[in-house]
């Protein structure tokens, strides 16, 4: 029972986190048809100027902190969105040109990260001290305030999606943008909101994962590399599918961790989405594509 409630503990707040990761990029791709090669390096970025606001530089608490953080992200999303991708829609085979565009984007600012904070890892103090003891499992407090703060911002996206005038406008340009404009929709205005929200949930994410994982420059990549196959495996542009990928896959990793080590993770989730794409091509809440 010990070891089962430490798997389980550690695989749902790992999972939570891969939710607000795998939600952002799942966002973009059903409204704007983009896929973010830049969304692991925004993971970083974000991470560090959490660190700037906590430990690095102003000292503010880490709850405090975090709404700063959601209003710096969400600009620097919107202007990425505004002067880097937008541009491109009016070019052709614009989708091409955008992953290529984000991709030398994440490598700019990983680039950047690395010349402003350096090499060397940065750690991060937890949210909240101390343990608590669940079915005999000694669990870090910072992990239970995680899996609290990104269910709640999880809940919270999909209320805003489903009950407010703004979010049903999200879902109608992400069901057919042409249909959107013609009645009054300004799709331009959700794609710049749905970017910049993207990097607010992966920039939160950097900041709760920091405390347990060093934050170093290129360590956005493995986390943008698990975010596409929850979101592939969840249906491309699908948030609810994303959600419950994540939870299966943090799950299924947290088991391999204890039974085969960290290295295994990956070989197990990519047999995991050939054998689900096998059977349901278009992932597990996804649609077929017209």
């Amino acid at each position: 029972m010990q070891q089962f409630a430490e798997i389980l503990s550690g695989g749902i707040s790992q999972s939570a986190v891969y939710c607000l990761m795998a939600f952002g990029l799942s966002l973009v791709y059903g409204t704007a048809r983009i896929l973010n090669f830049a969304h692991g390096s925004l993971y970083t970025t974000g991470a560090y100027v959490a660190w700037v606001l906590t430990v690095g530089g102003l000292n503010l608490p880490m709850l405090a902190a975090m709404p700063l953080l959601v209003v710096i992200l969400y600009l620097f999303g919107m202007v990425i969105e505004k002067t880097v991708v937008r541009p491109l829609r009016s070019t052709k085979d614009w989708k091409i040109n955008t992953m290529m565009v984000t991709l030398g984007l994440a490598f700019i600012l990983d680039n950047a990260n690395s010349m402003i904070f350096g090499p060397i890892g940065k750690p991060m103090p937890p949210f909240f001290e101390g343990t608590v003891t669940i079915f005999g499992a000694v669990v870090s407090s910072h992990r239970i305030g995680v899996l609290i703060i990104a269910l709640l911002i999880v809940i919270g996206l999909e209320l805003f999606l489903q009950r407010t005038p703004f979010g049903q406008a999200v879902r109608a340009v992400s069901q057919d943008s042409e249909g959107a404009a013609q009645v009054g929709i300004n799709a331009n205005r959700i794609y710049s909101f749905t970017f910049g929200l993207s990097v607010v949930l992966t920039g939160i994410a950097g900041m709760l994962l920091a405390p347990l994982f060093l934050i170093s420059p290129l360590g956005g990549w493995e986390l943008f590399l698990k975010a596409f196959v929850i979101v592939v495996l969840g249906g491309l542009g699908s948030t609810r599918g994303a959600v419950v990928a994540a939870f299966i896959l943090g799950l299924i990793e947290s088991v391999v961790i204890f039974q085969l080590g960290a290295s295994w993770t990956m070989p197990v989730w990519l047999v995991t989405l050939l054998i689900v794409l096998m059977i349901r091509p278009q992932g597990l809440m996804g649609v077929w594509a017209k």
